[in-house]
């Protein structure tokens, strides 16, 4: 065996066997099953408290959005000065706007929308490019 066949099935090996080279298959093929990713910001109306609206965030979850057609994952974050980001991972555009038409009249949604300063909400849909886990 010459040294340039052998060094190209250590390379081909190592490739295989490396974390790195799963993690990037992993990525790929989650990056494909999900087609859109809704990203919003939004303060709470004065009065509310994390643990309030930490309470209607899960009872909403729980009982409307992880049952939605095309949902696949949520993070919700809070900075030190109260403003939030609810990031959405959706199978495509399509489940995202039934969703979000469902949304408007379901009595799971409503508490958690009473609590949102609608003034300071901004959406933003995106296209995934890259998701690591």
């Amino acid at each position: 065996m010459t040294k340039s066949i052998f060094m190209g099935i250590v390379v081909v090996i190592v490739t295989a066997c490396n974390p790195s080279t799963k993690n990037k298959k992993d990525m790929t093929a989650q990056t494909n099953q999900i087609e859109m990713v809704e990203i919003t910001t939004f303060q709470l109306n004065e009065g509310n408290s994390i643990e309030v609206f930490t309470k209607a965030v899960e009872t909403m979850h729980e009982q409307f959005l992880a049952k939605q057609a095309g949902f696949k994952k949520r993070t919700l974050t809070v900075s030190e000065d109260g403003k939030w980001t609810d990031i959405v991972f959706w199978e495509d555009q399509g489940s995202f706007e039934s969703a979000m038409q469902k949304a408007e009249s379901s009595q799971h949604t409503i508490p958690f929308m009473e609590k949102i300063d609608f003034n300071s909400v901004k959406m933003l849909t995106t296209k995934p490019v890259l998701i690591t886990e």
